[in-house]
């Protein structure tokens, strides 16, 4: 394992290195919308990065996570991410039905992956039905991604969000003496945070999309391989996407806007500027790392809640409700502050 924190660091400096010298998925600063202003393009190279790091796992180490019919829907979603990063006009309706029609098959194939169970009893009884809890299960991942791709915009965010989570999960498994069989992509996203936090290389689409299938594949088969697990451990885990996803289309419904066009009015979008407007002194690029490595703290007491409390369904759907309500309150305060 020990060998694998030197050759990591050094294998994503030089696909980076590649990445700048080919100008390819490399992150035009005149065009890019809401990622930290430079002179010159950061590589996106989030996916590409996993993805080779994920077979060098797999041939060194046979992973239960990574057989060959996940393996090959990381590469389509990949490859999907790749295609959106480089080609700016890509359609998001189009973007969103290749989302769905990849997903679609994943679930169909990785029979697995179905969420079985969530505590809740009229859920769980309407899950009895394959349909429904094939659909409820695809439903889940698409929030996921989208999710996780609103949240993208500043240094060290979602790198950090994901790597948080993992480490969370691990110690879950650990203290109720369940097989861990992801230890190697906690050291991936451990490598690709000291890159992100700095500056030196983005998610991209493609980072987004494939970090979503294989965070969606773990929390889904530990809940449903460990019935100790309570499964509204994966609500408490990813209850922050999920709600920047569903608020974040609620508010462009009501102000009457295309709900895939991207905006600057994301919370993690609202805490930079307040920063910009009122801590002058900050240096700016060290602004956009602030504002992640911010709500990445502000997200800490839930991560840890959440493993004192991974077999307590009503603790956790409790801290829940009271997260997503600081969220709302916060949110709320600060748009007001920055409207005036």
């Amino acid at each position: 394992m020990y060998y694998k924190i030197i050759i990591l660091p050094i294998f994503l400096y030089l696909l980076n290195f590649f990445l700048i010298k080919l100008n390819f998925l490399v992150d035009n600063p005149e065009e890019s919308y809401h990622k930290l202003e430079k002179k010159s393009g950061t590589p996106l190279s989030g996916g590409l990065f996993l993805l080779f790091c994920i077979i060098f796992i797999y041939i060194t180490n046979t992973n239960i996570l990574f057989k060959l019919n996940i393996s090959i829907f990381l590469i389509l979603i990949l490859v999907l991410g790749i295609f959106s990063d480089i080609k700016k006009n890509f359609s998001p309706k189009i973007r969103i039905i290749f989302q769905l029609i990849i997903i679609f098959l994943f679930v169909l194939i990785n029979k697995e992956i179905l969420v079985e169970r969530t505590n809740i009893d009229f859920l769980d009884f309407v899950l009895q039905n394959q349909f429904i809890k094939f659909f409820f299960t695809i439903f889940c991942i698409i929030t996921l991604l989208n999710g996780f791709n609103f949240m993208d915009g500043v240094n060290g965010f979602v790198s950090g969000y994901i790597l948080s989570l993992l480490i969370i999960l691990y110690l879950i498994l650990l203290k109720s003496n369940q097989s861990i069989y992801f230890e190697d992509l906690i050291i991936i996203y451990i490598v690709f945070f000291l890159f992100n936090i700095f500056g030196k290389c983005f998610f991209g689409d493609n980072g987004i999309y494939i970090s979503s299938l294989l965070v969606a594949t773990i929390i889904i088969k530990t809940t449903n391989i460990n019935p100790n697990i309570s499964p509204i451990v994966a609500v408490s885990l990813l209850w922050y996407p999920a709600i920047e996803n569903l608020f974040t289309i609620i508010r462009r419904s009501l102000n009457k806007k295309a709900t895939y066009l991207p905006d600057k009015l994301h919370l993690h979008s609202l805490i930079l500027r307040k920063l910009h407007l009122n801590f002058k002194f900050i240096p700016k690029n060290f602004k956009n790392t602030l504002t992640g490595l911010l709500i990445n703290i502000f997200l800490l007491p839930n991560f840890i809640f959440t493993y004192f409390f991974y077999d307590k369904t009503w603790h956790l759907g409790i801290f829940v409700s009271i997260n997503i309500f600081v969220y709302l309150i916060t949110y709320n305060f600060l748009f007001k502050k920055l409207k005036k």
